[in-house]
């Protein structure tokens, strides 16, 4: 499949991984200061610190075998017999290149997996996850057979039968994207709407919160890679920096759960019981977004006190 555009492709795509990569490491820094200042870690932050540690680590591996790999074709190995396009067909099963696509693919399955968690926190509901759930298994399967024929001798992620396992891998991994985004955007939108969209809730209904807790970036990108690939054209590659969203989109959700400002079980049962009851948003509100029940309570002491301290002003004049 090497060639022109095939190389262009791949030159592009390690610039711009470069940069995504960059943002992914601004993204952790900023997991790790809201980490260590925050005056009172859950257990829930320490785990979303520790999962977003190992994410980082796998997209270092595979960013770093990819631009390895580009060095070695276009620079250490310039004078190869046939040139870069020989050098690909030689040696796109080498071990490092193995051991970054099974880094990817871990990567891109652990996210799969986050999704599939907020998705049920989302919808206060497990049964809503046992399709995403059974499609996650079909990637895995898919996966372990993608590794097994790129890592043969000889083997090729872009020809041969490794394309079959990669076509059904890519095609999996879409429509699990594809289906828990529109669940987790639909149910978001759907309470949104009944909702009112109040000032209170839009950190829980906007625009951010769709597309950070949907991971909406990943889906989109992937669709253009998965689309490009089964056509065979070899503008694919530039398309899959998509993989760099496996790691970005878990960090963006991480940040929302550090600061306060993700879905929990709790918000989920919130807003159901506030739409149960008619929808009186203003009259429901939520922890971090509203006044303590105390704060209110001496409000409406101060507010009575007023009106009679005001009452007898009346009476004396």
């Amino acid at each position: 499949m090497a060639g022109s555009l095939f190389q262009h492709s791949y030159y592009v795509v390690n610039n711009i991984n470069a940069i995504l990569y960059g943002v992914v490491l601004v993204l952790y820094f900023r997991v790790l200061r809201f980490m260590f200042k925050s005056p009172e870690r859950t257990f829930v932050d320490t785990f979303m610190t520790a999962f977003s540690t190992i994410l980082v680590i796998l997209n270092t591996i595979f960013w770093t075998t990819q631009a390895y790999f580009g060095e070695m074709m276009w620079i250490t190995h310039a004078d190869y017999p046939g040139g870069a396009d020989a050098y690909w067909d030689d040696h796109g099963s080498v071990w490092y290149q193995i051991w970054g696509t099974a880094a990817c693919i871990l990567c891109n399955l652990l996210n799969d997996a986050l999704l599939t968690y907020r998705c049920s926190v989302i919808w206060n509901s497990r049964r809503i996850v046992i399709l995403p759930g059974l499609l996650w298994v079909a990637s895995l399967a898919f996966a372990i057979g993608l590794l097994y024929e790129t890592g043969r001798p000889n083997g090729n992620y872009f020809s041969g039968p490794s394309t079959v396992f990669v076509n059904a891998y890519t095609a999996s991994t879409f429509a699990f994207n594809l289906l828990v985004t529109s669940l987790i955007v639909g149910r978001i939108v759907y309470i949104g709407r009944r909702l009112g969209y109040p000032h209170d809730f839009r950190v829980y209904t906007g625009v951010v919160a769709v597309m950070v807790e949907s991971a909406l970036p990943f889906t989109i990108f992937s669709a253009a890679y998965l689309i490009t690939y089964a056509m065979g054209s070899n503008i694919s590659m530039a398309f899959s920096f998509y993989a760099m969203f496996t790691c970005i989109s878990p960090l963006l959700i991480t940040l929302r759960v550090l600061s306060r400002r993700a879905w929990t079980r709790e918000s989920g049962m919130l807003f159901t019981t506030t739409i149960s009851y008619g929808g009186a948003a203003d009259f429901v509100t939520t922890v971090n977004t509203s006044m303590r029940s105390e704060d209110i309570s001496e409000k409406k002491v101060s507010d009575l006190e007023a009106a009679a301290e005001d009452g007898r002003c009346r009476v004396d004049a």
